[in-house]
């Protein structure tokens, strides 16, 4: 009895590493599946981004404006919810317990987190070795990059990590409800380390911009990849 348990929290395991490559391929070859019309929509997103980082400089000089002791509890929140610990025991708790006690539900809660913290911070990672833009907080000024490289953190400003961490976070948690409450709760958290990472000086406008683009794509992809599972299964049922 418990060698057939085992074997199937076995099977469990891969068939979810088998789908996190799965969606992880699905996310990367996005563009080839774009119609004429979306990928016009990206080359003008493309174009026209470049021009934020004229923008940059005047958004970072209004928060610089409007500190206050109650706005730094609250962004200091959002620091904390921006960070990796938050979803990795996330993750971590979840999906033991689900494994654990056999509870499916549990462990794709889990697993789904797990997958938007991965490709949402496999891509943001790419993009910050590729540019390399120093912070806003050194003084170099929103134009200044220093090309590919892994380091050390103050040329790794472009997009914002914490920023991708905590959208893609609160989009799997809020795909999780169809109440609006609880959507809007977790939308809420990920804006608010959004506009944190501005109002410590720790990003570009641009830099936070881009990882919530990132990271709404991805979360919406392992939100819909899941969802067409469950339909399947329902299906096959």
């Amino acid at each position: 009895m418990n060698d057939k348990i085992n074997s199937g929290r076995i099977g469990n395991i891969k068939r979810d590493f088998q789908q996190f490559w799965t969606d992880l391929v699905s996310y990367y070859k996005l563009p080839f599946s774009w119609q004429t019309r979306t990928w016009r929509y990206v080359a003008a997103g493309i174009v026209l981004f470049p021009g934020l980082f004229f923008v940059d400089p005047f958004v970072r000089v209004l928060f610089a404006e409007i500190h206050t002791p109650f706005l730094d509890g609250v962004f200091s929140f959002a620091h904390w919810y921006g960070k990796i610990h938050l979803t990795l025991d996330s993750f971590i708790i979840l999906y033991l317990i689900g494994l654990a006690i056999r509870h499916d539900t549990l462990r794709t809660a889990g697993w789904k987190i797990f997958e938007g913290f991965a490709i949402s911070g496999i891509t943001v990672t790419i993009f910050k070795s590729l540019f390399g833009r120093w912070r806003p907080f050194t003084g170099h000024g929103s134009f200044a990059f220093v090309g590919p490289t892994f380091g050390p953190n103050v040329h790794l400003s472009f997009p914002s990590g914490d920023v991708g961490v905590a959208v893609a976070y609160s989009m799997i948690l809020a795909g999780f409800s169809r109440k609006r409450f609880w959507k809007g709760f977790w939308y809420l958290l990920g804006a608010l380390t959004c506009l944190g990472r501005i109002y410590h000086d720790q990003h570009w406008f641009s830099d936070v911009l881009l990882a919530a683009v990132i990271s709404i794509s991805v979360g919406n992809l392992v939100n819909q990849s899941y969802t067409r599972k469950e339909l399947e299964l329902q299906s096959y049922g």
